[in-house]
């Protein structure tokens, strides 16, 4: 029996191109950018950014009212502009996935520690979801830092393909603020003019802002393009640097190519992560390398309209897809001279081409990737069925607060965790520096893998927490607002899936990396999504569990879980 199709059966694009994905296409297709010199946020300097217009922003406040921030005015906008019968049939089961990096993070900056609650992750996708009619178990967040919006399509695709939902409504969203624009800032990252994506004159990224919407569906319809295939992977390298070798990219997109049942030679363009900074853009020509597409045409879209963050991957995905049922592969503006170690089939030019598939990638900080395959219809393959892993639990942990203190450990985190790490016996200076979710996430992860033998790409983690990054979002803020001023080895920490990056570099994991927030532990449902992706990826492992801290309040609770027919 063949697995259901995964059809894109609608989109929407909010950018700064305007309002609705024909208008972001139009814009592109006719070489404009959203890209423009910004003098609003802190710094001494311009910043090269792609902002929502006021007059957008202001429409759209006339069409949905002032009771949503803006991060959430451009999320709701996008998903509302799905199709006319979305949502009408009340047979049809239905989820909501958000991505997003920092979602409502402006919330927090006046509050003197005191974190609002619209700031939390899981509370603004409530407040989304509710919107449309979504409650409860069916809406997800997942926070993977740039590659949040490729992993939420997965995530999407798989819930369709497992029978669990028959409708998958995924919006990304990220707008800017000075507590993104300072942290990548801080990293010497940004380029004081149009970012040049593979060539030789490249010196950084531009950001930008935005929300992109699809509706997944295992309903068959005409003319739109499948999602085919796809796949997540980790570094297991640095935190915030990539691969020097590209080896867990080309990882991802081997096994969203073999999901999907196509070979490199029916891939007819690849729609690259492409930041144009130095490491990224080198580690991606070395990833399409070792998946022998250095031939294949290849763009990115950031010039157009900056890096959107969590949006990235939604938004591009839909501009992915126009371009394979339009037959042009738009160019990659201030592309002239290669400049990566490997070849990359780069152009400035828009190339017309022979549709079939497009491969897209994502990577981000915590050395996650991500990619998936979109299909025409008529060239998607046929592959057989499938259903989730059967588990079994090998191991179990749970720390907590009112466990120490029962144990009579009243000394507090920092105490208690360094006595943990003394008593590991590990040797790793590197744990001093990391922010206290990275450190408690090290410890459980070592207590549950300390004697286990596995290779790379045998061990997968799914993590979920409530507070996502806050208790480093905080220290971010008042370094900005108080504090000595922005610090790189603490803006790293603004992402929760870098506690699941710290897990993988010390353990040499390669697999599946996906971090969700909730308001509680689903422990239901992390468990199933696990078996997901011991179904769907090469991992006979998986750490799964919740890995919370705030304030010194901390909990965790987390199963190593092995697929049972091995």
């Amino acid at each position: 029996m063949n697995r259901s199709r995964v059809y894109i059966a609608d989109d929407c694009i909010v950018s700064s191109l305007g309002i609705g994905t024909e208008d972001n296409v139009t814009a592109i297709g006719a070489g404009c950018s959203g890209v423009a010199p910004v003098s609003s946020f802190i710094g001494d300097s311009e910043k090269m950014c792609g902002l929502v217009s006021e007059e957008v922003t202001g429409r759209l406040r006339a069409e949905y009212g002032d009771s949503w921030t803006r991060t959430e005015l451009f999320a709701v906008a996008v998903l509302d502009r799905l199709s006319g019968g979305y949502g009408k049939d009340e047979t049809v089961r239905r989820a909501f996935v958000l991505s997003t990096t920092k979602g409502n993070i402006d919330l927090i900056g006046d509050t003197c520690g005191q974190v609002p609650e619209d700031a939390y992750l899981w509370k603004m996708a409530e407040r989304i979801g509710n919107f449309a009619g979504f409650q409860g178990d069916d809406i997800y967040v997942i926070s993977n830092a740039c590659i949040s919006g490729v992993s939420a399509i997965v995530a999407g695709k798989r819930l369709i393909e497992s029978g669990k939902y028959d409708e998958v409504a995924v919006v990304g969203v990220d707008t800017l603020s000075d507590f993104i624009v300072s942290g990548f800032d801080s990293f010497r990252s940004l380029s004081p003019g149009l970012c040049r994506p593979y060539d030789a004159s490249r010196c950084g990224l531009n950001l930008g802002e935005a929300a992109g919407a699809v509706l997944l569906s295992s309903k068959p319809s005409s003319g739109a393009v499948t999602v085919s295939g796809g796949s997540i992977s980790d570094d297991a390298n640095h935190i915030s640097g990539p691969s020097r070798t590209g080896d867990a990219l080309f990882f991802a997109m081997r096994d969203a190519m073999e999901d999907a049942g196509v070979s490199g030679t029916e891939i007819s363009f690849i729609n690259l992560h492409g930041t144009a900074t130095v490491y990224n853009d080198e580690m991606e020509s070395k990833a399409v390398a070792l998946a022998g597409l250095s031939d294949v045409p290849a763009q990115s879209l950031k010039p157009y309209i900056g890096h959107t963050l969590g949006a990235s991957g939604v938004v591009e995905t839909i501009l992915s897809a126009c371009q394979l049922k339009g037959g042009c592969l738009f160019g990659t503006p201030g592309f002239v001279t290669a400049g990566t170690p490997m070849p990359v089939n780069a152009s400035a030019e828009t190339r017309k081409l022979e549709m079939r598939h497009c491969l897209k990638t994502a990577s981000g900080f915590g050395g996650c990737n991500a990619a998936v395959v979109l299909s025409l219809d008529e060239y998607a393959a046929d592959m057989p069925s499938w259903k989730p892993a059967e588990t079994r639990t090998l191991r179990h942990i749970v720390m907590n607060n009112a466990l120490a203190e029962e144990a009579g450990d009243c000394g507090g985190f920092d105490i208690f965790i360094r006595e943990k790490y003394r008593e590991s016996g590990l040797n790793d200076m590197k744990f001093y520096k990391m922010d206290s979710l990275s450190k408690l996430g090290y410890i459980a992860s070592h207590l549950l893998l300390d004697g286990l033998e596995y290779g790379p790409e045998d061990m997968a983690v799914v993590l979920q927490n409530r507070s996502a990054s806050l208790d480093s979002d905080l220290r971010h803020q008042r370094n900005i607002s108080s504090g000595p001023g922005v610090s790189p080895s603490v803006f790293v920490y603004t992402l929760p899936n870098v506690a699941s990056g710290e897990i993988s570099i010390r353990h040499r994991i390669k697999g599946e990396n996906t971090f969700f927030i909730a308001g509680e532990y689903e422990r239901g449902k992390i468990m199933d999504y696990a078996s997901l992706v011991l179904a769907r990826s090469k991992a006979k492992y998986c750490i799964a569990g919740w890995l919370e801290f705030l304030g010194g309040d901390y909990s965790v609770e987390m199963d190593l879980i092995e697929k049972s027919d091995l």
